[in-house]
């Protein structure tokens, strides 16, 4: 390697750095912002005065669900994220000679990664109960069963069955120290295990339960919500343009799927890259330019709130992207070698 690809790989490690920063100060953010969230549950009278109206066994889910797995969840998170950025300092700044190391914390992360979507799993079960109940879901009172369906039972089971498992294989050929184009081969799987399904389906479904009526939302929601050209936007970019940068990412990957690392085109990848994070570049800045949840009281605009979004963290992955893409473009290295 040349002294110019060596100096921008130095690069790329390092902005994959920052990114993982993003994620791991988000994981911070939403640690901090949830345990508060269930120690206040715990003793907040108003919450137990609707929920108390409920059978016991209902109370039991909601607070097991809402209050304790749900913390368990983002506490992992965090330590997974802490795990990966040490890796990620690592690689940055000792590079291959402490690859021992970057492994062994890479390791760690995935499986707190994993152990995060699977602490979810009881708000799963709850959302498939509460679908065929009358009770109260928080302080909302019988919020449609549809748009808990919708928006939580459906694709949270989607996300538990496809990305654990993928983040549990990468980590075994991981710690088995497997060949460098056997991990690529996974590690490509789980990226788009996350893009298809992650969010992909995820927002795709949390549109559809936009479309639930629901009396309480006025007219944000159904088709008066998305006659609005900003929302209709919005629901194409997600629905036709995040689906497509799927495909997109899928196209470039498929040699590495394939074992063929050395054919995956870097320009393409940085290109599927940049746009992925500027899909959530767009969402927030419409979310801000719109005036939030306070002017468009829905079920989208509470998804794409910088305060609520915990996968907002991926719109830092444009400072990986964009070198990724010059790189290609230079025509000195556009695919991986």
């Amino acid at each position: 390697m040349g002294k110019w690809q060596e100096r921008y790989v130095g690069s790329i490690r390092f902005w994959i750095l920052v990114a993982v920063a993003v994620y791991l100060g988000y994981a911070l953010y939403f640690a901090v912002y949830g345990l508060q969230f269930s120690v206040q549950l715990s003793h907040d009278q108003y919450v137990w005065s609707m929920i108390s109206q409920n059978s016991l066994w209902w109370q039991v889910m909601y607070y097991t669900s809402e209050g304790v797995t749900g913390s368990i969840a983002i506490v992992l998170r965090v330590f997974a994220a802490s795990f990966a950025f040490y890796a990620a300092f690592l690689y940055w700044r000792k590079k291959d000679t402490a690859m021992p190391q970057i492994r062994k914390n890479t390791c760690r992360a995935l499986l707190l990664e994993a152990g995060f979507f699977l602490a979810i799993i009881p708000s799963v079960i709850a959302a498939f109960a509460y679908n065929s109940t009358s009770e109260y879901l928080f302080y909302f009172g019988h919020t449609p069963g549809e748009i808990v369906l919708f928006g939580t039972a459906i694709p949270v089971l989607a996300i538990n069955l496809v990305i654990p498992p993928l983040l549990l294989k990468l980590r075994s050929k991981i710690k088995a120290e497997a060949p460098g184009n056997e991990i690529i081969k996974w590690a490509s799987l789980t990226g788009l295990g996350y893009i298809f399904v992650t969010f992909w389906f995820n927002y795709t479904m949390l549109w559809a339960a936009n479309m639930v009526p629901y009396p309480r939302a006025g007219d944000n929601f159904g088709l008066a919500f998305l006659n609005a050209p900003v929302n209709m936007a919005s629901f194409a970019i997600t629905v036709f343009g995040l689906l497509g940068i799927g495909l997109f990412a899928a196209f470039t990957l498929a040699p590495a799927i394939k074992k063929e690392p050395t054919q995956v085109n870097l320009t393409y990848l940085g290109i599927a890259i940049v746009a992925f994070s500027a899909y959530f570049i767009y969402n927030t800045l419409v979310y801000t330019l719109t005036g939030g949840y306070e002017a468009h009281p829905s079920v989208w605009y509470e998804v794409i709130s910088p305060m609520h979004n915990a996968n907002l963290w991926a719109l830092a992955l444009i400072v990986v992207g964009a070198p990724l893409t010059v790189w290609g473009l230079t025509g000195k290295h556009s695919t991986v070698k």
